[in-house]
C-alpha cells in the first residue's frame, strides 16, 4: 500500500509538472510593444513593435517557439534623418534572402505621416533605410505586405485620405523588389459597396481555401477609454467585393486584458495560425502599455470563417505552440554595466537629446551634452516594481531615477548638489515636491523607486544601503495618474540634467525588480 501510494503521489507530480510545461501565459513579451509585426524565416521568428518617440526605433525581438522572446537589436539604432516622431506599426516582411521593415513615421519637414522601407540581409545587424514609399494626403499608417500565389506583392495602408474621400485601407502591387509601388492603388474598404467603415485599420491579410481573409482592427486604440477589437471580411479578389463577418467581432477585451487589436498571423510549420497582437493588461493599464499577446486562430470547416480557439476574448493561459516548451517569465532588469546583456533594452527621448554613455570599472557615465534634461531607460514590464540605483559624486545638476510619460510629464528622484529632491514635470510645468540635505560624508547615494498600479509611488534614499529614509511617510503614496502620454507605456531609468555648469552623471548598477 505504502508503495502504491508513493506511486500515485510521484504520477500526480508528473502530470502537474507536464501540465505546466505545456502552456503558457499571455502576454509572451511584457511591455509597451503596441501594432506587433511577425513573420517566420524557417525555425526563427522575428516580431518587431510600435516605439513611438523612444529610440532606438522598432525593437526586434527572435524567438524559436513563440513564447519566449529575446530582445535582439532595433530596425533603427538611430532614426533616419527624415523623421520626427510617432514611430508606429512597423511591418517585418522576409523575401528571397532580404529582410524587410515597412514602418511609420512622421516627415520633419511638414509632420505627415509616411510609410518608409529599409531592408538588410541580417536582421540582427540592423536596418539600411530607403526613405519614403508611401504619402497619401494627411496620413498614411499601418503598413501590411502580402504576397499572392502568382508570386506578385501588395502592401496595404491606412489611409487618412485626400479631401472628399473617408478614412480608407488602401492597396497598391509592389514592385519585384519591394522599394517602390507599381500601377494603380485600390480600395480594399469601399463604403460604395457596402463596405462598414469604422476607421479601419491595422489590417493583415492571407489566403486560405481560394478566399482572402482581411482582418483589421476598429475602435478606440491607445488609452484607457479604448474599446480596439478584431473584425475580418473575406473575399474571392483583391479587387472584389468584401464580404464582412458581421457584426460580432471575432477578437475583443475581455476581463484581464482589454482593447485587443493590431496583429499579425504567422504559420507555423505544420500550418496551425498564430496572431500576434497587443492588448492593454486590465490591472496596469496605460502604466505599462500595450502589450505582446499571442492566441491560436482556427477555422470552421462548415462556413470557412475564422475564430479562436479559446474564444473571442483574450487567453490568460494556454497551449504552448510546440511541445516540450517552457515559457521563462524572469524578466528584471540587473544592469551591473559589465556585460553587454540589456544593451538592446536601453532607450532615449527623439525629443530630447541622445546621452553619451560610457562605461568603466565604476559602472556607467551619462553625459547630457544639451541644456535641460535627458533621460536613459528602458520599458516598464509590470506595474508593481522596484528600481534602485547607486549614484557616485554629487555635482551641482540633478541626477537621479525617473518614471517617464515624456520630457513634459515625470517624476524624478535623485540628487542634486548635497540634497535629495523628488520633482515632477506636468504639463510642461516643473514642481519640486521634496527636498532634504544629505547626511553624512558618503560619496555615494543609494535611491529606490517603488511602483505599486502602476501609478502609486514612494521614494526612498540610503547612505548607506542599510538604513532607508522613505518619502512620503506612513506607507502613503504619490498617485502620479497624470503620467502616461497617448499612445504610449510609461518608461523608467535614469535622468540627468546639464544645468550649465554640470552635465553628467555616474551610476554603478541599475536594477528594476518586477513583481507579478
Amino acid at each position: 500500500m505504502y508503495k502504491l501510494i508513493l506511486f500515485f503521489l510521484f504520477l500526480s507530480a508528473s502530470l502537474c509538472a507536464q501540465n505546466v510545461e505545456q502552456t503558457y501565459r499571455n502576454p509572451v513579451i511584457a511591455c509597451d510593444l503596441p501594432d506587433p509585426s511577425v513573420i517566420r524565416v524557417g525555425e526563427d521568428y522575428y516580431a518587431a513593435g510600435t516605439t513611438s518617440e523612444f529610440a532606438p526605433n522598432y525593437p526586434l525581438y527572435h524567438s524559436r517557439d513563440l513564447v519566449n522572446w529575446e530582445r535582439i537589436g532595433a530596425v533603427f539604432n538611430n532614426p533616419p534623418e527624415w523623421i520626427v516622431g510617432d514611430c508606429w506599426a512597423p511591418e517585418l516582411y522576409y523575401n528571397d534572402g532580404t529582410y524587410f521593415a515597412y514602418y511609420t513615421a512622421r516627415r520633419k519637414s511638414d509632420n505627415i505621416s509616411c510609410i518608409g522601407v529599409a531592408t538588410t540581409t541580417d536582421i540582427r545587424k540592423g536596418f539600411t533605410d530607403h526613405g519614403i514609399i508611401i504619402e497619401w494626403g494627411k496620413e498614411a499608417i499601418d503598413a501590411y505586405v502580402f504576397k499572392d500565389d502568382d508570386g506578385k506583392l501588395y502592401i496595404t495602408w491606412k489611409a487618412y485620405g485626400l479631401d472628399k474621400r473617408p478614412i480608407e485601407i488602401l492597396a497598391s502591387e509592389l514592385s519585384a523588389d519591394g522599394l517602390s509601388l507599381k500601377g494603380e492603388h485600390f480600395t480594399l474598404s469601399d463604403p460604395a459597396k457596402g463596405w462598414i467603415e469604422r476607421g479601419d485599420e491595422g489590417q493583415c491579410i492571407v489566403k486560405r481555401n481560394g478566399y482572402y481573409y482581411h482582418f483589421y482592427s476598429v475602435g478606440g486604440c491607445c488609452d484607457n477609454r479604448c474599446d480596439y477589437r478584431v473584425h475580418v471580411a473575406r473575399a474571392k479578389s483583391l479587387l472584389g467585393e468584401w464580404e464582412q463577418y458581421e457584426p460580432k467581432p471575432i477578437l475583443q477585451g475581455g476581463t484581464a486584458w482589454r482593447c485587443s487589436g493590431h496583429g499579425t498571423l504567422v504559420q507555423s510549420p505544420e500550418g496551425r495560425y498564430f496572431y500576434l497582437y497587443h492588448a492593454y493588461n486590465a490591472h496596469d493599464f496605460e502604466y505599462v502599455g500595450r502589450q505582446a499577446l499571442l492566441d491560436e486562430l482556427m477555422w470552421d470547416d462548415n462556413t470557412g470563417w475564422p475564430y479562436f480557439r479559446y474564444g473571442d476574448t483574450p487567453t490568460a493561459q494556454a497551449p504552448v505552440p510546440f511541445a516540450g516548451t517552457v515559457q521563462k517569465r524572469n524578466i528584471d532588469i540587473r544592469d551591473n554595466f559589465k556585460t553587454p546583456k540589456y544593451n538592446t533594452y536601453w532607450q532615449w527621448d527623439m525629443y530630447t537629446s541622445k546621452p553619451n554613455v560610457t562605461k568603466d570599472s565604476k559602472g556607467i557615465t551619462i553625459v547630457n551634452e544639451k541644456s535641460g534634461l535627458s533621460f536613459w531607460g528602458v520599458n516598464s514590464q509590470s506595474g508593481n516594481y522596484t528600481m534602485s540605483t547607486e549614484i557616485i559624486g554629487k555635482g551641482s545638476n540633478f541626477k537621479g531615477l525617473t518614471v517617464y510619460g515624456s520630457a513634459k510629464s515625470l517624476y524624478a528622484w535623485g540628487v542634486e548638489g548635497a540634497k535629495i529632491k523628488l520633482f515632477k514635470i506636468q504639463d510642461n510645468k516643473k514642481e519640486e515636491v521634496y527636498s532634504e540635505a544629505i547626511s553624512g560624508d558618503s560619496a555615494s547615494v543609494h535611491i529606490k523607486i517603488e511602483a505599486v498600479s502602476g501609478r502609486l509611488f514612494r521614494f526612498l534614499w540610503s547612505s548607506d544601503n542599510t538604513e532607508w529614509n522613505i518619502y512620503p511617510k506612513d506607507n502613503k503614496s504619490i498617485d502620479a495618474a497624470f503620467l502616461p502620454q497617448w499612445g504610449r507605456g510609461l518608461r523608467v531609468g535614469f535622468l540627468i540634467e546639464n544645468n550649465g555648469s554640470d552635465n553628467n552623471a555616474t551610476f554603478s548598477y541599475f536594477d528594476l525588480i518586477n513583481k507579478f
